[in-house]
């Protein structure tokens, strides 16, 4: 008889860097923008709870991080204020069962505003997990479920700037007509969804990794049927008309897009705006002014800020 050699386990290439625990949502955000597929913060031995210091671990999809993403890193720490921290960066390896234990052990259902509760896809009635259904009804209350299937790459609801954007969905409910704009998990147009059973909406990613996620975590919410998932930019949206955009995007990604914002927003429209660096914030001031925007709302978390624009 033949044996069949096992096939080798996979490999993330990984990241440690310690930072200070105000700056850990910085970090998360400056690595996933080089190329992390995921990150995860444990607390470090000694450290006070309250201006302490954190360690952050980010994984890659590869065996090894290229030398470009590991430059882009340096660069971007060094730019954002964190060059410190770069004295206690280490490359590591993450064998993928160990990753997805550790990513699952740390994520559990949380409430985000007064509307809604994100839950990992274990906790669903009809996982295969021995968390399926067990969503604990107290911390659920009246509150709107979105189940979210982490994978490796794409939102889960945890950072600042998604939360900002369903927060704003209480105070600016849903129109009729709606565009997520970089739609990564698809977690703001499932919230829109289930906030509103008739609104039309369209969301893009250029990412088709990105749409494939959202499509599983879409059909996860029960709503594929009522999204329209497509991969590209506002340009597979051009000669149509919103009355929403969402845009959990960077600011120098809004600001260009802002002239299709523009065109694509029907008058009185809303943008809701998040990713946007608190030092970023007056270039965007400027850029919505010059589009005929203006700032209706906006809340700083930390670092970012999140916006809402309206067309004049």
């Amino acid at each position: 008889m033949t044996e069949t050699a096992a096939e080798p386990r996979k490999s993330w290439a990984a990241l440690e860097i310690e930072v200070k625990r105000t700056d850990e949502d910085l970090a998360c955000w400056l690595l996933m923008q080089c190329g992390a597929q995921g990150c995860e913060v444990e607390g470090l031995d000694g450290q006070p709870a309250e201006g302490g210091k954190v360690r952050v671990r980010a994984t890659f999809d590869s065996a090894v991080i290229a030398q470009s993403d590991f430059d882009s890193i340096i660069g971007s720490f060094e730019e954002y204020g964190l060059a410190e921290s770069l004295k206690t960066l280490k490359r590591k390896d993450v064998p993928e069962e160990d990753w997805l234990a550790r990513w699952k052990e740390g994520f559990e259902p949380f409430r985000v505003g007064t509307m809604f509760i994100v839950a990992p896809s274990w906790y669903h009635p009809q996982a295969d997990s021995e968390c399926a259904g067990k969503l604990d009804s107290e911390l659920v209350g009246n509150r709107k479920v979105i189940y979210i299937e982490p994978g490796m790459a794409f939102g889960t609801g945890l950072h600042a700037t998604t939360q900002f954007c369903l927060r704003a969905l209480e105070s600016f409910p849903p129109r009729k007509r709606i565009l997520d704009v970089g739609t990564g998990s698809g977690i703001l147009a499932i919230a829109a969804a289930l906030l509103c059973s008739d609104c039309q909406i369209c969301a893009v990613d250029i990412d088709p990794v990105a749409v494939d996620f959202a499509a599983k975590d879409l059909e996860l919410n029960d709503v594929d049927g009522r999204i329209e998932l497509l991969v590209g930019s506002t340009d597979v949206a051009q000669g149509r008309l919103f009355d929403m955009l969402l845009s959990n995007l960077t600011c120098e990604d809004i600001v260009a897009l802002l002239p299709d914002y523009a065109r694509l927003l029907a008058t009185g429209g809303v943008v809701l705006c998040a990713g946007i660096l608190a030092e970023k914030l007056p270039l965007l001031e400027k850029a919505a002014t010059e589009k005929g925007f203006q700032i209706v709302q906006s809340e700083t978390i930390g670092h970012w800020v999140g916006v809402v624009l309206q067309k004049g």
